[in-house]
């Protein structure tokens, strides 16, 4: 059954068939094979959203979009190349940086590629960026709204393995700004090698650094408002979602640069990504339930325990497990499909389930930018050239993925990294 599930699993996907659907189809064929009314399907897709706690993901969705269209970016893309803006590869260290600094108020991976790179990315170009270059620097950058909070992900992965998201969020910090450092060596690097970006910058004034940074320091209020509310108890997760989506409103209209037809377009965009999303968590619930049922998670945790004698052995066979599928499959059902089988042996194991969350949002991060599913790196593409295939991103795409494996690495071999923060607030 393993292996007729694994089988249509993936000839399903090389045919193109929707993620969502897959999920669906090799469902349906597993009960009807074993004789199980499919009644079951839709009740536990029914009970794969009723949880209140994904109504921050459609608000979180909100959130990222309505900043990134109300001139939030613009002011917090000011700050980064102030700061940042003046050394080698100084733009595109700008676009990283400013990743880093949206990925803080919106929590949406694609929305912060497209949000940062529909401004750069021109800028990008006049300086004599590659196309192949920029698309491997926009997209896997946009990946660092994942790791730093608040996240989407991080949200979806809380509810899905019964781990604190406050917790994820904190944790998210130190991988997040370790990851951002990286990039921007790397990017400084390859700029310098390749003579991209070689323009005369002129650094600001005291003054001017001081306006630029009052600019954006209600922008960088956002994660504040958020984790100190969920932190200082006043609001949960969702709630700290409803004020993101309020106070990221609240700056469009002081800022006045959200019209009414931008906010039209952002509430239909914002109800289709959420759509995308909660169907994809409702449809694998029902496979969860499959898989479960058939003893398939027991027969993994079994494998597991055979052949991973130690905490690292485990975690590096789980990183490898998941940098296979992410190559094939999108993270929303990575996330949901394996966290339930992959947790229960993390405990086993003794691993501390904030280390082992952030140990799995690196690699959800990585499957993000591998080839040939990884949404961020599409998203980079269609943004610097709607002709572009992933494909032209090479050779730079593979530095940046070796990149990220590397501090995938460092999170499994020093847990303190994704640890040392929120046990300050035990």
């Amino acid at each position: 059954m393993i292996i007729g599930i694994l089988v249509t699993f993936f000839v399903l996907l090389f045919l193109g068939m929707p993620i969502a659907f897959t999920i669906g189809v090799v469902s349906v064929g597993v009960l009807l094979f074993s004789g199980v009314s499919l009644e079951i399907i839709v009740q536990r897709m029914f009970a794969g959203v009723n949880n209140f706690s994904y109504l921050a993901l459609p608000l979180f969705i909100l959130a990222g979009n309505i900043m990134g269209e109300g001139g939030l970016t613009k002011r917090l893309m000011a700050l980064a190349d102030a700061l940042v803006g003046r050394f080698s590869g100084g733009l595109g260290m700008t676009a990283v940086v400013t990743s880093a600094f949206f990925g803080a108020v919106s929590g949406s991976t694609v929305a912060t590629t497209y949000a940062v790179g529909s401004v750069i990315v021109p800028r990008m170009k006049e300086q004599k960026y590659s196309n192949s270059f920029i698309a491997s620097i926009i997209g896997p950058a946009g990946v660092l709204g994942l790791i730093i909070p608040p996240s989407i992900t991080m949200v979806i992965l809380g509810i899905t393995a019964n781990i604190s998201i406050g917790k994820l969020f904190i944790a998210g910090f130190l991988p997040g700004i370790l990851l951002t450092i990286a990039l921007c060596i790397y990017v400084a690097f390859m700029s310098k090698r390749r003579g991209f970006g070689v323009v005369e910058h002129s650094n600001p004034t005291g003054s001017e650094f001081m306006k630029i940074a009052l600019q954006a320091f209600f922008p960088l209020m956002a994660p504040i408002f958020i984790l100190g509310g969920i932190f200082s108890g006043l609001v949960t997760a969702t709630e700290a979602a409803v004020i993101a989506v309020a106070y990221g409103f609240i700056l469009s209209v002081f800022y006045k640069e959200l019209t009414f037809k931008k906010f039209k377009e952002i509430m239909i965009s914002s109800a289709s990504t959420s759509a995308i999303i909660l169907i994809i968590i409702s449809v694998a619930n029902a496979f969860t339930y499959v898989l479960t049922a058939n003893r398939i998670p027991a027969m993994i945790s079994e494998f597991f325990l055979q052949f991973a004698s130690t905490p690292l052995q485990f975690l590096l066979v789980v990183s490898v497990i998941l940098f296979i599928l992410g190559t094939l499959t999108e993270v929303t059902s990575l996330i949901i499909l394996l966290s339930p089988i992959f947790m229960p042996i993390a405990m086993q194991y003794g691993i501390d389930p904030i280390h082992f969350g952030m140990v799995l949002v690196m690699n959800f991060a990585l499957a993000n930018i591998t080839p040939p599913v990884g949404l961020s790196l599409i998203a980079g593409c269609s943004i610097t050239d709607r002709e572009m295939g992933i494909e032209n991103t090479f050779p730079y795409v593979l530095h940046i993925i070796g990149i990220v494996s590397v501090v995938v690495l460092l999170i499994i071999f020093f847990p303190a990294i994704s640890t040392v923060l929120p046990s300050l607030f035990e």
